[in-house]
């Protein structure tokens, strides 16, 4: 069974990247010349995914952008995963929707994420302990993002309690459960200090990090990789996804956006 740790360093070596391309199709965003439709939204993430398909190791669509579309955004979530595995084969598509339940409830997130979407990874909270982990750890060959130092201003809300902080007790406790179920991943933002991120790396010194925050939040790519090393997904939603403001150009916009990114990437790598 190919894990989705050997999938991951497979596609990242055989590309020279870490690029993870976020898909969050917000239609009061839609670059000019593309419909306020699902159809528009589906044509418009279409061009980004042909755009970066030779530079992406991963695609992070964001459920809730689909979700708040009724039944035409499952749809559309849906076709898009269809059309990364078609134009993109071997990237992998890491779904963000920070899912964190107990028992069974957790189990039927598990098979819609991975049986019916068959998405790779997961983004997870958390909060409510292993148990509402549990079911996703079970799927070997996909993977888990669990949050752990959020780039947002209220993060500081819980995950800098304590002493240690909170987000390093989270940190610890996934090291821990990852040497037994292999995996595990965390999500850790960008934009936080470089002496944050090397404290959750040196708690977490073989799990994949999650990283969004680079391009339009602000985020230092150079600092992460630097800190972080080369265990990373770094995405990028919007500076790629909005590259240009018009649907002429967009295609070209987004590739020479993503090629950037994977250039200073490839400084580190």
């Amino acid at each position: 069974m190919s894990t989705f740790y050997m999938r991951y360093r497979e596609r990242r070596d055989s590309l020279s990247s870490v690029l993870c391309v976020g898909l969050d199709p917000d239609p009061d965003r839609l670059p000019e010349g593309y419909a306020r439709t699902a159809q528009g939204m589906g044509e418009h993430l279409k061009e980004v995914i042909d755009a970066t398909a030779t530079l992406a190791v991963a695609y992070k669509p964001n459920a809730a952008f689909f979700e708040s579309m009724g039944a035409p955004g499952w749809n559309l979530l849906s076709e898009t995963l269809n059309y990364i595995r078609n134009q993109a084969p071997g990237s992998l598509i890491v779904l963000d929707a920070k899912r964190g339940d107990l028992g069974n409830t957790a189990s039927h997130y598990a098979k819609a994420v991975f049986d019916e979407l068959d998405a790779d990874a997961v983004t997870l909270n958390p909060y409510m302990g292993r148990e509402s982990l549990e079911p996703f750890l079970q799927r070997k060959d996909r993977a888990a993002f669990v949050l752990c130092l959020t780039s947002n201003s209220g993060a500081r809300d819980f995950q800098y309690h304590g002493q240690p902080p909170l987000y390093l007790e989270v940190a610890r406790l996934c090291r821990q459960w990852h040497e037994q179920s292999g995996n595990l991943g965390l999500v850790v933002g960008a934009t936080r200090e470089s002496g944050e991120l090397a404290s959750v790396r040196k708690q977490a010194p073989g799990l994949v990090f999650l990283v969004p925050g680079v391009g339009s939040q602000g985020g230092d790519l150079n600092m992460v990789m630097q800190t972080a090393g080369k265990e990373v997904l770094i995405n990028s939603s919007r500076s790629i996804l909005f590259a240009s403001h018009k649907r002429d150009g967009l295609k070209q916009a987004a590739y020479e956006e993503a090629l950037s990114l994977v250039n200073a990437m490839r400084n580190h790598l």
